[in-house]
C-alpha cells in the first residue's frame, strides 16, 4: 500500500538575518548630497517592499560614501541572494566579514547562501562558526538542521532542531523540519507529535497537516490521514499533493468513487505534475 503514497516532504528553509530592520516605510526619494547612512536606511526600506533591484543599488551608493559598512554588505548580500545572484551574496557576506568578524549574522546568511548552492559542508561551517560567536543562536541552529538533513545526517539535524526548539520553544517552523526528519528516520509517531506541535502553534500550516497525514498513511490510520489531508485541503484547496493521497487513503478503504474524485482533482489542478504522469 504504502509504495503508491505520493510522499512530498516540505521543508521550510527560511532563516536570513537583516541587520537595522526597524526602519520606517515611507522615506523620501534621497536629495542631492545624501549621506551613506540615508542610502543604507532606503535600501531597507526598498528591500522590506521586495523592490530588490532598487535596494541593491541604494546599498551600493551607501557602499560608495562608506565602503567600511558591513551591515550594507550583509543587507546588500540578502538582496542578491533573494535574487538567487548567490555568488555575489557570497562574496557580500566574505566581505562584511572582513570587516567585522564577530559579525553573527553574516556568517549565518552565508551558510544560507552555500546552502541555496547545495554546497552543505561550507554552509555547516559557517553555521558553526555563527553558533562559536554566540551560543544562543537559534536560527543558526535551526539552518543547520536543515543543512544537516539534506545529508542525510538526520540525528544531528535532530539535534540542532531540539536546541534551536531550547532556544526558540514557538517556532513551528522548527517543529515542523524536526517532524520531517523524524519521518525520514522511520519514526512517525514522534513526526506526528511535531506535526501536531505545529498546528497549536500556527492552526493554517496546511504542509503540517499534509505531512501529519503522511505520517498517519504510514501507520495505516486511514480515517485519521483522511481528516489530516481533508484539513490541509481546507486551507489551500488546490493542494494536489493532498487530494492525490486522499484519493488513494479512500480507494485503500475501498470507497473508489471518492477517490477518483480526488484523483481527478489532483489532475485539474496538477495535469503535469511527473508523479501524476507516473502514476496514470
Amino acid at each position: 500500500m504504502h509504495k503508491r503514497l505520493r510522499v512530498v516532504l516540505y521543508m521550510m528553509m527560511f532563516g536570513i538575518c537583516l541587520l537595522n530592520p526597524g526602519v520606517p516605510l515611507a522615506l523620501e526619494p534621497q536629495p542631492e548630497g545624501a549621506g551613506a547612512e540615508d542610502w543604507f536606511k532606503k535600501g531597507l526600506v526598498h528591500a522590506q517592499k521586495g523592490d530588490l533591484e532598487q535596494a541593491i543599488s541604494a546599498y551600493t551608493q551607501s557602499l560608495v560614501l562608506n565602503p567600511a559598512n558591513s551591515s550594507a554588505y550583509n543587507n546588500r548580500g540578502m538582496a542578491r541572494a533573494g535574487r538567487k545572484e548567490y555568488d555575489k551574496a557570497i562574496v557580500d557576506y566574505s566581505r562584511a566579514i572582513e570587516i567585522k568578524p564577530e559579525l553573527t549574522q553574516a556568517y549565518n546568511n552565508r551558510g544560507m547562501a552555500w546552502a541555496s548552492k547545495k554546497s552543505y559542508e561550507k554552509a555547516i561551517a559557517d553555521y558553526g562558526k555563527a553558533l562559536n560567536i554566540n551560543p544562543d543562536f537559534a536560527q543558526a541552529y535551526y539552518n543547520r538542521g536543515n543543512a544537516w538533513d539534506e545529508k542525510g545526517a538526520y540525528d544531528k539535524a535532530i539535534a540542532d532542531y531540539t536546541k534551536a526548539l531550547e532556544l526558540r520553544p514557538d517556532d513551528a517552523r522548527c517543529y515542523y523540519n524536526r517532524g520531517i526528519t523524524w519521518f525520514k528516520m522511520g519514526q512517525p509517531d514522534t513526526a506526528i507529535a511535531d506535526f501536531t506541535s505545529v498546528v497549536k502553534l500556527d492552526p493554517e500550516f496546511a504542509q503540517a497537516y499534509y505531512n501529519r497525514g503522511i505520517s498517519w498513511f504510514s501507520k495505516e490510520d486511514l480515517d485519521r490521514a483522511i481528516a489530516d489531508f481533508t484539513k490541509a485541503l481546507e486551507i489551500n484547496p488546490r493542494y494536489a499533493e493532498a487530494y492525490y493521497n486522499r484519493g488513494i487513503a479512500w480507494a485503500d478503504k475501498g470507497d473508489y468513487d471518492r477517490g477518483i474524485a480526488d484523483y481527478t482533482k489532483a489532475i485539474e489542478i496538477s495535469p503535469r505534475a511527473e508523479w501524476i504522469k507516473k502514476r496514470f
